[in-house]
């Protein structure tokens, strides 16, 4: 019976993680009551997102049952406290839906933000229901700092789903310190056997490596050329100006190798010498290639498939010919990419057939992308009636140590092109000039710098998985020590038989070596192999991939958490090294 318990779980987590049904399986926590109080006075909302509040959250919405990775543990037992950090609100729609009637489960639906948790029963009406029920299923909305949970009692919860929220700590409560504190806090909330279910986007190894990557197209080049300066910007970002950026790479590690314009040699630039390089003065249509820290690249590339979302979807359309029938075959690489060729299509009087493009429509679309780019090449044209107000945007770049006569080109008496680059990198405060006769003439390009006021700084990538279970071990094991220091009890050590100390530390662990996947987008990784190459510094070729890691902690006894990591490191001996450092460290 154990064994089939355990296959079954095997299924739900790694094989139907994107079906519409889940298989359940068993864990052996008891609900715990208890209230829940706001904290807010300590809350730091991440405002960025409250702009299109919406379209933030139609842009998560998708994979929403491998979101709810908690799920199969709250339906193993009829009773229990779980919290969803970072909630946008369809997962826990859906989580509710799954629930049992009878089933006396608590669920707290929690975010930094206020306006996300107004949005929760806006964009689901049918969740009012569970709202201060008195029996049943039950649904909290709670403002809640993730890094600070002391709204929240020792030992109270059954578990934890954490769906892509990590990356939000890092970007916006602290960097990896923030990283620690909600390990920690996640330790001290949770029940012994309680559960963390951890979801968010795959690091690399050795990430301070130099690497090569070249770009295969103009939308990469040019996605590159104007994010990096944002992503590393210290000068215009309202996070660098509050103090709060994180900062992981030295820009002195990053080069160019492009041609400029009109030019027969390809030339090397450093960061610093590039920027004073105009966007038009850079010949986007030959060779383009960057040398920077392979963990650079990891976050260049991911943030390439969410812009793409946002600003150039189109690009998720991969067409190949049909030689037989002159047309052209479609695969979509993305969730959204159906809709938005159907509406594309649709506003210029055509319609799919057979999910084959005719040789008019490809053009189209080719024509579409390529002007989606212009701005991004050229200059983002801004029209300014009052002269005043032209002379403030020059101050602003002044400000900021940019020359104006080298990053804006009059067009005419009213119309400047400025370089897309410094419009992104002082984006609030250009946008701060702005009024109905003064500023963009084309709304659409905006949509370039929003996305990257809103992502563009962002860290989605932190610990190889190596680090993380190493990490996160040794976190949850000084929370532990922690603890027990505070209540009077022997610290761990004392005894030298694990199994016989009453006082043995609790921590957080991989349930076994089996709760630890990697989870390729095969779509995503497609289109970047399509786009770029990377390799070493013998050039050798490294991996173009996209993925999530999916990790079921669970709280355990340390001599537990040393026996499954050894056979996590048994498993895989060259992919955790540093965890193999860790345990042998804690058996000696």
């Amino acid at each position: 019976m154990k064994l089939l318990l355990k296959q079954l779980a095997l299924v739900a987590f790694f094989s139907g993680l994107q079906a519409n049904s889940m298989e359940i399986f068993t864990t052996g926590a008891q609900m715990h009551p208890g209230t829940t109080i706001n904290n807010s006075s300590i809350l730091d909302v991440v405002d960025h997102k409250n702009m299109q509040l919406k379209l933030y959250l139609d842009a998560i919405s998708y994979n929403v049952q491998e979101k709810i990775g908690v799920l199969p543990y709250v339906l193993q037992k009829e009773s229990g406290v779980y919290l969803e950090i970072g909630t946008g609100g369809d997962p826990i729609a859906e989580l509710m839906k799954a629930i049992p009637t009878h089933y006396n489960v608590q669920i707290i639906a929690s975010d930094v933000d206020q306006n996300v948790l107004d949005c929760v029963l806006t964009r689901h009406p049918e969740l009012q229901q569970f709202i201060d029920t008195q029996k049943g299923p039950r649904l909290h909305l709670q403002q809640l700092n993730a890094i600070d949970m002391s709204a929240i009692a020792n030992n109270h919860l059954d578990g934890i789903n954490a769906s892509s929220v990590l990356h939000e700590i890092i970007s916006y409560a602290g960097g990896l310190d923030g990283c620690k504190k909600f390990f920690q806090e996640a330790h001290r909330v949770l029940k012994q056997d309680g559960i963390l279910i951890y979801r968010d986007p795959e690091f690399v190894e050795n990430a301070e490596q130099i690497v090569t990557m070249r770009l295969k197209n103009k939308p990469s080049k040019l996605f590159s050329h104007i994010f990096l300066y944002k992503f590393l910007d210290a000068r215009g970002s309202s996070l660098a100006q509050k103090n709060r950026k994180v900062f992981m790479y030295d820009t002195k590690d990053i080069s160019f190798k492009v041609y400029k314009k009109n030019e027969t040699n390809c030339s090397v630039y450093s960061y610093e010498q590039y920027l004073k390089i105009p966007s038009y003065d850079i010949d986007f249509s030959r060779k383009y290639s960057i040398s920077l820290p392979y963990g650079l690249y990891r976050e260049l590339s991911r943030h390439y498939l969410t812009y793409l979302h946002a600003c150039n979807p189109l690009v998720y359309l991969k067409a190949t010919a049909n030689i037989s029938t002159g047309t052209y075959f479609i695969n979509y690489l993305a969730h959204s990419t159906v809709k938005v060729l159907k509406n594309f299509l649709s506003e210029r009087s055509h319609v799919l057939s057979d999910d084959q493009l005719s040789l008019e429509q490809k053009d189209l679309i080719d024509a579409a992308i390529e002007k989606n780019c212009e701005a991004l090449e050229f200059g983002i044209p801004l029209r300014f009636t009052s002269k005043s107000k032209k002379n403030a945007l020059r101050m602003v770049l002044k400000e900021h140590g940019f020359d104006p006569s080298r990053y804006i080109i009059a067009v005419d008496s009213e119309t400047s092109l400025l370089d897309y680059r410094i419009f992104g990198i002082l984006y609030e405060q250009i946008k701060g000039l702005f009024d109905l006769q003064n500023g963009i003439e084309v709304a659409d390009n905006e949509k370039h710098a929003y996305w990257l006021k809103r992502e563009g700084e962002e860290y989605y990538c932190y610990y190889s998985v190596d680090s993380l279970l190493s990490q996160v071990l040794l976190f949850s094991l000084e929370q532990s020590q922690l603890g027990q220091s505070q209540l009077g009890q022997s610290q761990f050590g004392q005894s030298k038989n694990l199994s016989e100390n009453n006082n043995e530390p609790m921590v957080l662990c991989p349930l076994d070596k089996e709760y630890n996947k990697f989870l390729n987008r095969w779509c995503y990784s497609e289109l970047l192999k399509d786009t770029l190459e990377v390799s070493d510094n013998m050039d050798y070729p490294l991996e173009v991939f996209d993925g999530k890691r999916i990790i079921h902690f669970k709280k355990m006894k340390l001599s537990q958490a040393i026996t499954i990591c050894e056979s996590i490191i048994e498993a895989e001996p060259i992919n955790y090294p540093q965890l193999a450092q860790v345990i042998s460290d804690l058996k000696k």
